[in-house]
């Protein structure tokens, strides 16, 4: 199956991602708005744009906590550390 990419392993490993969003790990918009933002097979592009959007993440989970909303920070910090994972999972030294 392919799931936006071409690429059978990023189409698995959005995928992958993607299926956190049952336990609150991701969530299916955030997933495919970054993978669009991703350029076919490239593996820098991957990690740069997954850890933006995990940067954003982090940001507004903070954003929460200073609000003291604890639960909408700790899901977005959920979310946030599955994103940075995903940025992770493709080696800088495979480009």
């Amino acid at each position: 199956m392919k799931l936006i990419f071409q690429d059978s392993t990023f189409s698995f490993e959005l995928l992958r991602t993607m299926s956190y969003a049952a336990f609150g790990g991701a969530d299916v918009g955030e997933c495919l708005a970054t993978a669009y933002r991703i350029t076919e097979g490239d593996f820098e592009s991957w990690h740069t744009e997954w850890h933006t959007t995990a940067n954003r993440i982090q940001a507004l989970a903070a954003e929460s906590m200073k609000r003291g909303e604890r639960v909408s920070a700790r899901e977005g910090l959920l979310r946030a550390s599955n994103y940075y994972r995903t940025a992770e999972f493709f080696p800088a030294w495979q480009s």
